[in-house]
């Protein structure tokens, strides 16, 4: 492989790296068609990379980790049913802290209807450590009986982008405390961008609203690494290309009011931010009217035959290459 093709293969974020392990010990993986009725999603939260414990409440902690564990079910065209539990944890932690994590997961339960089926808590000489795996059943409402088509309309359920700017302020609040022992904090105004950081949540309500509708998504997935990274990766999944419009792509006042601060285009925080968990749909163009319809859907592409790759329409109607944030060999950054 060239350069210039490695270069750009590590444009497309974390999900490459990913694929491309998974097609090297491709014995030792089941297909996708051979998991369609297996529904299992891993995620884990590490302290000092995923959280700080400076601004994050151990009960929003463990609510959070939930929450990023049952999304790989609903992107996969699931419901989720149960959770197992692992937490790693150091001796500076009490009982206290350790209840209060574990409200939080169960109050998680409580909103998803879940259960936990296992709870393990081991020593941690790293920091605290969050594991929690989630199983879960197909779910007919999020699985078409249509492949997806190059000319599949592309849909997302909410505003994206104010997760990270919640992320941005709370960390430049925490080396502000750092560096001056004490402080009050200046949030301000932000409560909308850090509570969509702190505990973020899943529209699961559209999923009855799309039955209610008589929609079916041809393909589907939940947006956690930032719209442009998951898009492509759905696209991949699909082998399509796929188009964006700058103009489609939905951001809150807060989230723009936020960037100004930072300097950073509220566009580009809903393209790479992360943790946003809002759902990923496409759907036939032939449900146009019907996606149109419903108020919960906000229409931001298309699929593309595969070889026009991954696009962003810009204001004057050129096209620009779609990119993710990238891995790169000798980085921590996956």
């Amino acid at each position: 492989m060239s350069d210039k093709e490695k270069k750009k293969e590590q444009g497309y974020g974390k999900y490459i790296l990913i694929e491309k392990l998974k097609n090297k010990f491709a014995g030792s993986f089941l297909s996708d068609r051979d998991s369609d009725n297996i529904l299992v999603s891993t995620s884990m939260l590490l302290e000092g990379i995923h959280f700080s414990l400076v601004y994050f409440p151990f009960k929003h902690l463990g609510y959070k980790s939930v929450i990023s564990s049952v999304s790989g079910i609903y992107s996969k065209g699931g419901k989720p049913e149960t959770i197992s539990v692992n937490i790693g944890i150091g001796n500076r932690f009490n009982y206290d802290d350790i209840e209060t994590l574990v409200e939080g997961i169960e109050i998680a339960c409580q909103n998803y209807d879940l259960k936990m089926s296992g709870l393990n808590i081991d020593s941690s000489l790293t920091g605290l450590t969050i594991s929690v795996t989630a199983s879960g059943i197909p779910d007919p409402r999020l699985k078409s009986e249509t492949l997806a088509a190059e000319t599949d309309i592309v849909c997302v359920t909410g505003d994206l982008g104010a997760a990270f700017m919640g992320l941005q302020l709370l960390e430049r609040e925490r080396k502000v405390f750092e560096e001056t022992g004490s402080t009050q904090p200046q949030l301000e105004g932000m409560e909308y961008v850090i509570g969509r950081q702190l505990k973020p949540e899943l529209d699961t309500d559209v999923i009855s609203k799309l039955s209610e509708y008589e929609l079916k998504p041809t393909s589907v997935k939940i947006i956690t690494e930032g719209l442009a990274s998951d898009l492509i990766a759905l696209a991949r999944r699909n082998r399509m290309g796929c188009r964006l419009y700058h103009n489609k792509v939905p951001y809150s006042r807060e989230t723009a009011d936020a960037g100004k601060e930072f300097n950073i285009e509220a566009l580009i925080a809903a393209l790479s931010g992360g943790d946003d968990y809002e759902f990923l749909f496409t759907f036939s163009v032939q449900d146009f009217d019907k996606v149109n319809d419903l108020d919960d859907l906000i229409l931001v592409g298309h699929f593309t035959p595969e070889d026009e790759a991954y696009t962003l329409s810009l204001q004057d109607n050129s096209l620009a290459e779609l990119k993710a944030q990238g891995w790169e060999e000798g980085t921590d950054d996956i």
